[in-house]
């Protein structure tokens, strides 16, 4: 490898280029067993559907966190995508999912994160023939939206259930890419696609989100023969109609005359057993902004449209989305409210074909148990929010919906019906889909601090246990940014963005391993808080980075701050040095710029500029000045507090994500080294035991995640790794014996 030895100038820094011995990537490979650090849910399951040919099957998908199986024999739900690697990290949003009706082996889903123009990534349709146990996937030429406005409409994939060879699917309605807007058709079972040319919906309007929903008309076709009559839900706020019917198996579309008034954009279609299409309808996209909405049925052997919003008894203005029809009752569906934030979101269920409704949240009794997280600090204590619904076809009693933390799940969804109280329980069992903003694993205490999106974050005492509370006073919107004190480690801190619930409080201090936090009583001029955050070894200094000011120093558990405006760019990475508590560390990735603070913070110098300019910085617990640099050009590292740097490993690791560490080896002196990067052309989990001499890759194509943002070892247990994906998958650990 290379060794850059940097002076600091009064000109600049000065360099010397030295050779040192080459890496390897060793031949051995432990054997590691991955689990996610169990949280339950925590993000938004935008979709669930039954297969109707085998009871017990259902597929759920996430905005962010790809698609699951549920397994009913544990009532857990099964990661589907986790094979995807980093190159393919756009399939992480699932837009939309389908099974064939008549196979229950077949499954479909269409990938991809974002349609804007912004966003480099096409598409693609995952098709599996073994319930998701593998997929080939098949590229699409133009962007979808899995985490996109819109998302919880659906499905606008779906199989042809006369001749299962045959498929459609309705895209977003973008703006950047016209000539890919509308209906798509295969008839090699997802194979190949071509745009529907006689559909002319989105070609005509752009005033709405695209296609909505589809869904076919089963007793219009024959088995082995194509569907005849298809209808197709759009997206439209200023069109006559939203509704569009092919009565010649998708070759030629007219508009529906009747429904709602413009304005009213269809969120989900299902055509029941008694020969009605039910449809929900909001003012807006979803899942956020609506102020209006309504269900409606239309009879397809009579062309009749009926209005059967249900009644509100609060009169809030919202919407609807979630749509789920009973195929064994005619007439019986339940529908779910949008955006109804007083008192909450909730379940409408009739019996009746729409004629009477009954309020299934008002009385529902829930058991959090298993997740006792969701039902305080920040999340809803009500029904939930943006609910998606399905009935099993199998047991009319047996329901799950969905909402933006997660599934809920019933087994005696029929009690409404005689106006009894239902009862639910945490349906998320295998479901992780948090988005990790920051994590930090200290030496004594809980083996794991976490800043999360939307959550906050959590303690988590147990990696198998799913904590009972989200950190608190205050709970956060979203965490950004924790610490520990290395030498103290009782001692943590962390940051992050307000919530509704907090005012406009940022951080918190912990003395008894986050236990019981202590707020900021001074922002130190943050106006939006979040950013980083570092607490000297000793932990009496915290030094802090928000999003929207210059750091600031507090050495009273962040009741005054001193600016360091003038030493510090704003957005600087903090952190603290691993064994002495008076050295802070910044790095500034926009610049390339390391800073170094040697008397607790309060001067700071550039002790090394013209490095790479993005990544992330990492200090090694228990040895000072020991620092790490995971960029996209290289992996270095510094052993005299960031005042010059070595390309590590520069003959094998090309780029590097993130770097941690954890305890060593039996045998060795130096920390075991976790690295996420590309080492030797593979991009994976690696891990080193010698320094960074020689690597071993300790992930498998298997488990990819879609990519990776963070790695952090365990100080306490040797061959355990925390590992952040780039997708929303919670946080997976990594455990080995060798």
């Amino acid at each position: 490898m290379i060794k850059f030895l940097c002076r600091a100038l009064a000109a600049g820094l000065a360099c010397t280029a030295l050779a040192l011995p080459a890496t390897a990537v060793r031949a051995a490979t432990p054997a590691y067993s991955w689990n996610n650090v169990r949280i339950v849910a925590g993000g938004y399951v935008d979709g669930i559907i039954a297969h109707p040919a085998q009871s017990g099957l259902f597929y759920a998908r996430t905005d962010i966190g790809g698609a699951y199986r549920y397994d009913a024999t544990t009532a857990t739900w099964v990661p589907l995508n986790d094979w995807t690697s980093p190159a393919n990290s756009n399939w992480m949003g699932i837009e939309t999912i389908a099974i064939d009706p008549n196979d229950a082996q077949k499954l479909y889903m269409v990938a991809g994160l974002y349609t804007q123009s912004w966003w480099g990534s096409n598409g693609a349709v995952l098709v599996s023939t073994n319930q998701g146990a593998s997929f080939t996937a098949h590229s699409l030429s133009f962007r979808v939206g899995g985490n996109v406005d819109g998302r919880n409409a659906g499905e606008k994939l779906q199989v042809d259930p006369n001749l299962g060879s045959t498929l459609f699917y309705g895209t977003f309605n973008d703006a950047s890419q016209p000539n890919t807007n509308g209906l798509w058709k295969s008839t090699d079972s997802g194979s190949t696609w071509n745009k529907v040319s006689g559909f002319p919906a989105l070609s005509s309007d752009g005033s709405g989100v695209g296609v909505a929903f589809i869904a076919f008309y089963k007793p219009s076709g024959s088995k082995g023969s194509a569907t005849k009559t298809i209808y197709v839900g759009v997206s439209t706020k200023t069109a006559a109609s939203s509704l569009y019917k092919s009565t010649d198996g998708g070759v030629t579309w007219a508009a529906v005359a009747g429904g709602p008034a413009a304005g009213m954009m269809p969120q989900r279609g299902l055509i029941g057993p008694d020969g009605n299409l039910y449809i929900t309808y909001g003012n807006a996209a979803g899942p956020n902004g609506m102020t209006a909405g309504q269900v409606w049925k239309y009879s397809v052997g009579w062309n009749s449209w009926t209005n059967i919003t249900p009644p509100d008894p609060y009169n809030y203005a919202s919407g609807f989305s979630g749509l789920a029809i009973d195929p064994a009752r005619s007439g019986t569906l339940v529908v779910m409210t949008m955006d109804h934030w007083w008192p909450s979101d909730t379940m409408y269920r009739s019996t009746d074909a729409g004629a009477t409704w009954t309020d299934v949240g008002a009385k529902a009794v829930r058991d959090s148990s298993l997740s006792p997280w969701i039902t305080g600090g920040q999340a809803q204590a009500g029904f939930g929010n943006w609910g998606q619904a399905v009935i099993d076809p199998f047991d009319s009693t047996h329901a799950f919906y969905t909402f933006g933390g997660g599934i809920w799940a019933s087994r005696d969804l029929t009690a409404a019906d005689s106006g009894q109280a239902t009862h639910w329980t945490v349906g998320s069992s295998g479901i992780e889909e948090t988005a990790v903003l920051g994590l930090t694993s200290p030496t004594g205490g809980a083996p794991l601090v976490s800043a999360i999106g939307d959550v906050c974050g959590f303690v988590h005492t147990s990696l198998t246990t799913s904590p009972t509370t989200t950190v608190t006073n205050p709970v956060c919107g979203n965490g950004t940014g924790v610490d520990f004190a290395k030498n103290a480690p009782s001692k943590l801190v962390r940051v992050g963005t307000a919530s509704n619930n907090s005012g406009n409080v940022f951080g918190a201090v912990s003395s008894d391993g986050g236990s019981t936090w202590t707020a900021f009583a001074n922002q130190a001029g943050s106006s939006q808080g979040g950013g980083t955050v570092a607490v000297s070894a000793d932990g009496g200094t915290v030094v802090w980075a928000p999003g929207d000011v210059a750091p600031a120093r507090s050495t009273d558990n962040g009741n005054s701050w001193t600016s360091l405006s003038g030493m510090l760019p704003v957005g600087a990475q903090l952190l603290s040095d691993g064994y002495n508590a008076n050295l802070f560390y910044a790095w500034n990735p926009s610049s390339g710029t390391f800073y170094t603070s040697s008397d607790k913070g309060v001067s700071w110098y550039a002790s090394s500029t013209g490095l790479p300019t993005n990544g992330k910085a990492s200090a090694v617990t228990g040895i000072q000045g020991d620092l790490w640099l995971a960029t996209s050009s290289g992996l270095y590292r510094s052993t005299n507090s960031g005042w010059s740097w070595t390309r590590a490993a520069s003959s094998t690791v090309s780029s590097a994500i993130s770097v941690g560490f954890g305890k060593a080896a039996v045998g060795a002196s130096y920390p075991a080294i976790y690295l996420a990067g590309t080492v030797s052309g593979t991009t994976g989990v690696f891990r080193s035991t010698d320094a960074g001499a020689s690597w071993v890759r300790i992930n498998d194509d298997q488990h990819q995640w879609g990519g990776y943002s963070l790695v952090v070892g365990d100080p306490r247990t040797f061959g355990t790794v925390y590992v952040v994906p780039a997708s929303g998958r919670g946080i997976l650990y990594g455990t080995s014996s060798n």
